[in-house]
């Protein structure tokens, strides 16, 4: 583990991209000796209109869970078949059944065999093999998008990589060669807004939660180099066949809500609706939308709004019981490294249980912060950043009868 990011030199690509996965696994670096100092706002991937997000709440002694992997002997994370959901050699019987109706040109069912499932922010991916050759499939809540069978084959030599299907809503997949450990696929160009950490699985990778424009042009960052893609499809166009009535647009805030969907691989995005609106300073206002169990969340802060979704079971490897949250930073300011920085942070997240009616952050010596709940999301804005010993997180109904008490995690 790293105690703080270098300040007076630039960062290569591929460590810039592993410290942005670090902190969407949810890493906990150790605390340093002076204020945090956070990874630039150009340089995060992670960041949503400057937000960047981590684990914010444990419910007891945490622990990072699942099988860890070295890349070039400098980061560690989780593997991302874990991150990404993966389950080998089989298919959710429902996701089966709506691949099935939406296929037109494919083998029977009977010839379908499923080689993974990986499943990341509302959306499934399945990859399948059958003799016209390998296939994918994408499920949301309400779309189904299948891609033809290809018999692709790779290019000899090390490092190769091929996307084969694209969805509207940002989901990749395709081939890898068998020396492939590592793989981000991200948007040529991006200032960092664009990018996908690929599982890979018996020579396939998938990335469910991607981004969207890859055709227009994407690279890949294979084991420490990178390089462009070719020949990246156009998204597969998807078929409607769960409707569900769209979320109302009407007000201002829901305007604003989607503005921070527009261009972002979240899928289902007209479904969302408005959660919390808190503003947490004079340059900050954090937006928060639901749908069933994915928080979308975003900054305004005065810049493009640009939302990310996250999954509750995502958020943190030990969430608490009755709600679910990760960290957000806001009011980045110039650092003299040339990038931004914060030493703000609030807790975002989702109320898992009806009950919940309050959230308060106490400790010893200061007044209580009570968060903003709204539509099933909140905002709370407290000062875990100074990491005090004796903070907690009580959570109540409205008897104010206390459902829990969530001792905060240790921030960068």
């Amino acid at each position: 583990m790293i105690d703080q990011l270098p300040e007076n030199r630039t960062l290569p690509g591929d460590v810039r991209l592993r410290a942005r996965r670090r902190l969407s696994e949810g890493m906990n670096p150790r605390p340093g000796t002076r204020t945090p100092l956070l990874i630039a706002a150009g340089v995060s991937l992670l960041a949503a209109g400057g937000v960047v997000a981590g684990q914010a709440l444990y419910g007891g002694n945490a622990e990072l869970a699942g099988p860890s992997y070295p890349y070039n002997g400098q980061f560690v994370g989780k593997d991302l078949t874990v991150v990404n959901h993966v389950e080998r050699g089989t298919v959710n019987p429902d996701a089966l059944a709506r691949c099935v109706a939406a296929a037109n040109e494919h083998p029977p069912a009977a010839e379908w065999q499923p080689i993974a499932t990986s499943r990341r922010n509302g959306l499934t991916l399945t990859a399948f093999r059958s003799p016209a050759g390998v296939f994918f499939c994408a499920n949301t809540a309400t779309t189904t998008t299948i891609s033809a069978p290809a018999d692709t084959k790779l290019d000899q030599g090390a490092r190769q990589v091929k996307v084969l299907f694209t969805t509207p809503t940002g989901a990749l997949a395709g081939l890898a060669s068998p020396d492939v450990r590592f793989l981000s696929l991200s948007r040529i160009g991006d200032n960092g807004w664009n990018n996908a950490e690929a599982a890979l699985v018996d020579g396939l990778f998938l990335a469910p939660s991607g981004y969207t424009k890859a055709e227009n042009g994407s690279k890949a960052l294979v084991n420490g180099s990178d390089f462009a893609l070719r020949g990246v499809p156009k998204p597969t166009p998807s078929v409607v066949d769960r409707p569900l009535p769209p979320a109302d647009r009407s007000t201002p805030e829901a305007q604003k809500l989607a503005e921070c969907l527009r261009d972002r691989p979240v899928p289902d995005a007209d479904q969302f609706e408005v959660g919390v609106t808190a503003k947490v300073s004079a340059a900050g206002t954090l937006r928060l939308g639901r749908f069933g169990g994915v928080l979308l969340y975003c900054l305004d802060g005065g810049e493009t709004l640009r939302g990310s979704a996250v999954e509750a079971d995502d958020m943190g490897e030990f969430p608490a019981r009755t709600v679910a949250a990760i960290s957000a930073f806001y009011d980045f300011v110039g650092s003299e490294a040339g990038g931004s920085q914060s030493s703000h942070m609030a807790a975002v997240g989702l109320v898992t249980d009806d009950r919940v009616a309050s959230i308060t952050y106490t400790r010893p010596g200061t007044a209580d912060v009570p968060a903003s709940i709204s539509n099933g999301t909140f905002v709370l804005a407290a000062p875990f950043i100074d990491r005090h010993p004796d903070a907690r997180v009580v959570v109540r109904d409205a008897t104010g009868k206390v459902l829990e008490t969530i001792k905060p995690r240790d921030v960068p």
